[in-house]
């Protein structure tokens, strides 16, 4: 898995600014030569009405929804959507994870294959992954990894556990891209803003099994920076261990100046 170029930055917005924000700063997101866009996905905000917004506001840069949980919507109801909006699967990743699952790993597996199924073979499909298991089948069974509040460290353990999965499948898919979240705040208040972030994710057991394994604290997981110059070189050990850096801004205010302040300076 050590043969793909490592070291391209992606960026991601929060599904909450809502389709109007993504096609806004899609085009900027595009001009600073990012190589994805990334949206994530919740019950009262939905992420592919953005994918589709961002498309249309756009030329080259595929846009990513990371992730629908599966445990939430059916594959037959992803696809139903993506086609009501009209959304190019030909420059767009459809990202999927357990949710709440009771069985989280084979509910990710059946679902991405029903998925393919219904989205036809070119789709670009994404899995989440955070433990073990996880990241194995999705090394197996995805086209994009896609990891979330990890150091760079533990990413580095997150590819041995893809690669061995990879090595399960058999070289029936090609190698998949491995990407992470990084979560970055710019600001007096961003180290608050991130601690906040963290902490809520902690409180998700899945998430607090992680942190406790990296024996970290949560809050010291991405980039708070008081000064825009900083982001760059924060950045740069996550660079090093992902094909993929996904620029999370965390905006301070919540809105489309705030969001293209941190994607300049994630590439100065």
């Amino acid at each position: 898995m050590s043969d793909r170029p490592r070291g391209r930055l992606a960026f991601g917005i929060a599904a909450a600014l809502g389709p109007d924000v993504a096609a806004a700063i899609a085009p900027e997101v595009e001009r600073l030569g990012y190589a994805t866009l990334w949206t994530n996905d919740n019950p009262g905000s939905p992420g592919l009405p953005l994918v589709a917004a961002a498309q249309r506001a756009t030329r080259e840069i595929p846009i990513g929804v990371g992730v629908i949980p599966c445990d939430g919507r059916s594959p037959s109801e992803i696809s139903a959507a993506a086609h009501e909006l009209r959304v190019d699967l030909g420059r767009a990743i459809v990202g999927v994870g357990a949710g709440r699952a009771r069985q989280p790993v084979n509910t990710v597996h059946v679902a991405v294959r029903e998925l393919r199924a219904a989205l036809g073979d070119g789709a670009v499909i994404a899995v989440a992954a955070l433990g073990p298991r996880m990241c194995r089948l999705a090394g197996e069974i995805a086209d994009v990894v896609l990891l979330n509040w990890m150091t760079p460290e533990r990413i580095r353990w997150a590819r041995e556990r893809i690669a061995e999965g990879h090595a399960r499948g058999r070289g029936e898919r090609p190698t998949p891209v491995i990407a992470s979240y990084v979560r970055v705040a710019i600001g007096a208040d961003a180290r608050e803003r991130l601690a906040t972030e963290a902490a809520r994710y902690a409180r998700i057991p899945s998430y607090g099994r992680s942190f406790e394994a990296m024996a970290v604290d949560p809050a010291t997981v991405g980039i708070a920076a008081a000064d825009p110059n900083e982001v760059a070189p924060a950045l740069a050990p996550y660079r090093k261990v992902l094909d993929q850096t996904v620029v999370r801004a965390m905006p301070s205010p919540n809105d489309a100046a705030g969001v293209i302040e941190i994607a300049r300076a994630g590439v100065r």
